[in-house]
């Protein structure tokens, strides 16, 4: 599954392709795991199993780019010393695309914690993005052959939109105006506008991420309509599986809400949007994938 990508038309929409993403991508090895670990599998691992969304949170402390899950900071092993970077995570990425230059990468950047959020983006931005060819930054919802190689920028940080320095060109899709959806009652998609500084904006992309949720309930009030009435346009969809209500752990969560899906048909070709999920294995990534063809 390490190069699925090259199977799909250069013509499609990213947003007409069926593909799995991981939610907290980078939590393999972090304190507290009961509550806050959602991936076994490092960033590299995951992309090799065909992985193509990554859930990226950030913490700036004022020299570095430290990934973490809420107050928790993602770690490089099992001994729990290290911090994990972006750096890190940017060369899992890079190493990757390297090996398989016909699939891309869609990575979702969010401020998770630190008092030097307002920095966050400026540091991401003049470290790793600015004068590099890795990434794709156009504020649009691109062909797959415009970012195949590369890795397409989901800035759910937001650039300052008063800066004249960030523009449509070099902030990434925006998905500043996404919801925060803890709400405990039926979980209909949410759409959003993709804000644009150019022009009114006609791009739109969805949301299901309730998060606040107990499987059962999640699975019928949130995933399942989302799954049997996904939308047909050009816009992208994101469907969250991870739930945390209680105190049950994310991984015995995900178990819940597997058992639901494996009994669920996906009908081949038919647009479903990005599946966001917790401890994905082989059997459900390979599922989403194949429901491309």
């Amino acid at each position: 599954m390490n190069s699925w990508m090259k199977n799909i038309p250069d013509d499609f929409l990213i947003s007409e392709i069926n593909l799995v993403g991981t939610h907290n991508s980078a939590t393999q090895f972090i304190r507290f795991k009961h509550f806050s670990k959602c991936q076994n599998k490092n960033i590299f691992d995951q992309l090799s199993m065909g992985i193509r969304f990554l859930d990226i949170r950030l913490k700036f402390d004022g020299e570095r780019l430290i990934l973490c899950h809420s107050i928790f900071h993602c770690k490089k092993s099992r001994r729990k010393k290290e911090d994990l970077l972006f750096t890190d995570v940017l060369e899992n990425c890079r190493l990757f695309l390297n090996e398989n230059p016909t699939e891309t990468i869609f990575m979702s950047v969010k401020r998770e914690a630190g008092k030097n959020n307002e920095k966050t983006f400026d540091f991401l931005y003049e470290n790793y993005i600015k004068n590099s060819n890795l990434f794709f930054t156009m504020n649009e919802i691109p062909h797959l052959s415009q970012v195949r190689g590369k890795i397409v920028l989901l800035n759910r940080i937001g650039a300052d939109i008063e800066n004249s320095f960030y523009t449509d060109e070099n902030s990434g899709i925006n998905l500043s105006g996404w919801p925060y959806q803890n709400s405990r009652k039926e979980g209909a998609l949410q759409k959003v506008p993709i804000p644009s500084r150019k022009a009114v904006s006609r791009d739109f992309f969805f949301v299901q991420d309730f998060f606040n949720l107990k499987p059962e309930k999640k699975w019928e009030l949130a995933i399942l309509p989302t799954l049997d009435k996904p939308p047909q346009d050009a816009s992208l969809v994101f469907n969250f599986f991870s739930a945390s209500n209680g105190f049950s752990s994310p991984k015995k969560y995900s178990k819940l809400i597997y058992r639901r899906f494996s009994e669920y048909k996906l009908m081949p070709m038919k647009k479903y949007g990005w599946f966001i999920l917790d401890f994905p294995n082989e059997k459900i990534i390979k599922k989403i994938i194949l429901s491309n063809y």
